[in-house]
């Protein structure tokens, strides 16, 4: 159980990464270049992903 829980955060927090990193570069990349628009990217879809990630996984262990 506590290992599926971890494993569940871990690959949560890598998708929102991942995902905020690649729609930064979409979003972002003319602007901004790409390389500065995949970091901003994936800061920001660590801090809103992760968190939801985070929350729902509470949730989800108190239901």
């Amino acid at each position: 159980m506590t290992f599926t829980l971890i494993l569940c955060l871990v690959a949560g927090v890598l998708a929102s990464f991942v995902g905020g990193a690649l729609s930064g570069l979409r979003i972002g990349k003319d602007a901004l270049g790409a390389e500065l628009a995949v970091y901003m990217g994936g800061l920001y879809g660590v801090l809103a992903g992760g968190m939801a990630v985070v929350v729902t996984t509470i949730i989800l262990l108190l239901t």
